[in-house]
This record gives C-alpha cells, sequence and structure tokens, in this order.
C-alpha cells in the first residue's frame, strides 16, 4: 500500500477532476475514490464501486458518509485527519455499510492530494475479521472443530446417547468426519476404558471381510493354521464401528444382524457361537431408506441399527467452521513438521468460502497439509493452494466433472486421482459407477 500512497503523492498536482488522475484510480486495483473539502465524492474507481454496491457514477457529488456509512465519522474520519495534519493517515479500523446494508470490515488509508482534496483507500479485511471471530468462538470435541450451530447440535446429540449402549447410525457424506463421531461416542461412554475398533467395511471383497469381522477357526482357511479373533472380539467390552456399512453384502448383513439381536456370531469355520459384548456404531454415507426400497438392504438390519441417528453435514453447509478448521489443522500439522507458517491471508480464506469442498473436511485438511509444505513465508498465499482451488470458478464445479479432471489428470489412476480430490479409493469407486465413468477411458494411449 505504500507504493499507492507515494504514487499518488508524486501526482498532487493531480486534480480528482483531471483525466489522468481518473486514469490512475481506474487502473488500481484497490477499492479507491476521491473527496473534495466539503466530503463530497468527486471520483470513485470500479473497485470501490463493487466494494460498496453502486455504479462509480452514482456517487458523485454525494456525501462521503452517505455512501460509506461509516463507524467514524465526523472528528474521527481519516480524511479530515490527512487535511488537517497535511500528511497522511493511515491504518484507520472501522466498519462501513454496503448499499444493501451488508457490514463491511475495513482498514482505511487517507492521502492528501492538495486544495483540500483527500484520495481514499478501502482494505476490505471481513474475511480476517469473520476468520479472528470464528477463532474466537471455536471450540474442539474430540476432534471435531465447532463453530457453525448445526456442529454444536451435533455434540449435543453425542452427549445425549453417550452415556447408554443404545446402536447408533451415523449419515454422512465421505470426508464428513463418520470415524471422528464415533470415537467421541466412545470416549464419553462408560467403555471408554475398553477397546474402539473400527472396520472400513467397504476395504474388502466378502470372504476377507467376513473373516475379518468374526474371526476364523483352525484350519478354516488354506493361508493360515491356528484360529484368529476377528474385529468383534477385538472391541468386546467396548465399542465397534462399522464403517460404510451400506456397502455390505446380504450375506455379512445376516451374520450382522445376529450379532445386533443376540450379542452372538460364530466364526468362520466353526458351528460354536460365542457371545460378546459390545457396543455398535455404524456409519454410512449411502441412503439406506433408498436401498431398503430397492432390496439392496435389509429392513430388519437397517431397523436394528438405525436405534438412535446422526448425521453429519457436508462442510458446504457449515461454512462458519471452514476458517477454524483450516487454523486448527494448521497448528497441528506446524507442530508435526516443524515448518514455521504461521497463518492464512485473507485472499485464501475468502476462496476458502468460495469453495464446494466435495471431499468435505478430510480435503480442507489435504489442502491445508499441501499448501503448508508449499508455502515459503509465515502466512499462506493463494498461489501455495492447489491448482483446484485457485480458480475463481470452483463454486460452481460439478462434482462429474471435478471427477473427469482428476482421472484425466492422474491418467486413469484411480488412487493418484483420490488424492486429488481428498477423498478414499472406495469412496472414489463408487462415485465413479454413480457417474457411469470407467477407469479405462481415462487409460493414456
Amino acid at each position: 500500500m505504500t507504493g499507492l500512497h507515494d504514487e499518488l503523492q508524486k501526482g498532487a498536482h493531480f486534480s480528482p477532476d483531471s483525466r489522468g488522475y481518473k486514469e490512475l484510480l481506474d487502473v488500481l486495483p484497490d477499492a479507491v475514490f476521491a473527496i473534495d473539502g466539503d466530503r463530497r465524492i468527486q471520483a470513485m474507481n470500479p473497485a470501490a464501486a463493487e466494494l460498496l454496491g453502486f455504479e462509480p457514477a452514482e456517487t458523485l457529488g454525494r456525501d462521503c458518509e452517505e455512501v460509506l456509512r461509516c463507524s467514524y465519522c465526523g472528528p474521527l474520519c481519516a480524511a479530515r485527519e490527512a487535511v488537517q495534519l497535511g500528511r497522511a493517515q493511515t491504518g484507520f479500523p472501522c466498519e462501513i455499510h454496503r448499499r444493501d446494508g451488508e457490514p463491511r470490515s475495513v482498514v482505511i488509508d487517507a492521502v492528501p492530494v492538495g486544495n483540500s482534496h483527500v484520495t481514499v483507500i478501502i482494505r476490505d479485511v471481513t474475511a480476517g475479521e469473520r476468520v479472528r471471530k470464528a477463532l474466537k468462538e471455536r471450540w474442539v470435541f474430540h476432534g471435531m472443530v465447532c463453530v457453525s450451530p448445526v456442529m454444536k447440535d451435533v455434540v449435543d446429540r453425542i452427549r445425549d446417547v453417550a452415556p447408554y449402549d443404545s446402536t447408533v447410525l451415523i449419515f454422512g457424506e465421505s470426508g464428513t468426519g463418520k470415524e471422528l463421531v464415533a470415537r467421541a461416542l466412545h470416549a464419553e461412554s462408560p467403555r471408554a476404558q475398553r477397546p474402539f475398533v473400527a472396520v472400513n467395511c467397504s476395504a474388502y471383497s466378502e470372504n476377507l471381510l467376513e473373516s475379518e469381522l468374526f474371526g476364523h477357526g483352525h484350519g478354516s482357511l488354506t493361508s493360515t493354521d491356528g484360529n484368529r479373533q476377528g474385529r468383534l472380539e477385538l472391541a468386546d467390552g467396548g465399542t465397534v464401528l462399522l464403517d460404510e456399512v451400506g456397502d455390505v453384502s446380504p450375506k455379512i448383513q445376516v451374520k450382522l444382524l445376529r450379532v445386533l439381536q443376540d450379542r452372538e456370531f460364530e466364526r468362520v469355520g466353526e458351528s460354536r457361537p460365542r457371545s460378546i459384548d459390545l457396543r455398535v456404531v455404524a456409519a454410512t454415507n449411502r441412503d439406506l431408506r433408498r436401498d431398503v426400497e430397492d432390496g439392496r438392504f435389509r429392513e430388519d438390519l437397517y431397523y436394528r441399527l438405525n436405534v438412535f441417528n446422526l448425521t453429519l453435514p457436508p462442510l458446504r453447509e457449515r461454512r462458519e467452521d471452514v476458517p477454524a478448521l483450516a487454523d486448527y489443522f494448521l497448528g497441528r500439522l506446524r507442530a508435526r513438521t516443524g515448518k514455521d507458517v504461521t497463518t492464512f491471508g485473507d485472499d485464501v480464506i475468502e476462496t476458502f468460502a468460495r469453495y464446494a469442498w466435495p471431499g468435505n473436511v478430510r480435503e480442507l485438511e489435504n489442502v491445508v497439509e499441501s499448501a503448508l509444505v508449499r508455502a515459503h513465508k509465515k502466512t499462506v498465499s493463494v498461489g501455495d493452494l492447489p491448482d483446484a482451488l485457485r480458480s475463481r470458478e470452483v463454486a460452481a464445479v460439478q462434482p462429474e466433472e471435478r471427477l473427469r479432471a482428476a482421472l484425466q489428470r492422474a491418467a486413469g489412476n484411480v488412487t493418484r486421482a483420490a488424492r486429488l480430490l481428498g477423498v478414499h479409493r472406495t469412496t472414489l469407486w463408487r462415485q465413479m459407477r454413480e457417474a457411469g465413468l470407467r477407469r479405462d477411458d481415462f487409460l493414456p494411449g
């Protein structure tokens, strides 16, 4: 901003009515306008008009206070001080109101240019103020950063059900933090000192998942000679999370139903029932009610799982949490890496606010890590962000277009494309099936 002050002061012989002065204002990216000794606007550039919600011509001749509705008009006015003291006044924080009434936090600089005329430069710091407000109001519940009312409501519901052994079904898109919720339920429960075991049901074939969940008896699998406990036995006395439970096969669904009804199961290759004491938490990104109607999921199992449900909102519906989440991840990554990157530029926070976050919290964490690695200063800039976030049109990108772009960039490598999108590989396979996309279509040559 100092360079702009110098330029204006060098051109002090300019009159706000002169062609040269107006040409200077029009090419500046900063929001700038000029007033005369009666505080009437003589010139305004497009950036200032856009910030204030006017067309530039509409402001000419109008009282500055009428257009800005600034919180520090009158004796505290930066322009008045600049005229009286004969030098630039910088760093005046205040709140102005756009034409539509929206408040904006700004910092005003005022530079006298002769004949009681003043050039006023406005820097919009609303995003930074929102960040500071969000950080002030932030609190963390078992790893979940909460600012938005919707997330605080989720926490209240966790606290309501945690003391009881009721089965909980968690709904939410991929990357919204369903496992964090399950861990919070366990940590707040009387079982907190017992094991917590998570199983990603979509990561295994039917036979492997059956063995993974229920274990196997002696000689039941060709690759093993001894008995093996399954995840359910490992969770005995504690909590098991069945993540992506909507992806399990009908055969596994029958066996899970028995666990929920009778707290019994049999190892693969055995016929002896085993009793177990555990709490079951399940999670899915599918519409299980529709899967029941379509015959893909057992109705009796659905009702056994859906005793108490929690729905996690996608990040695009809890945007108040984004600055606090980003800061939380940055602090955690800074501690882990030792790299001295301490904050985000206001333009980065604005970019985060525009973005749709199809990968949700997991994608945000990946973006913050990528930016920290690329940053060479203490403040992360837009140039440090991944390419996908730099476009001003990121919010308008449709999910299928993002899938295509990632697969194209990864040359059909699904693991790499999933990493670019900030989602799990199995989630990407599912999204590809739903969108009718084939990996072979993106392979080179």
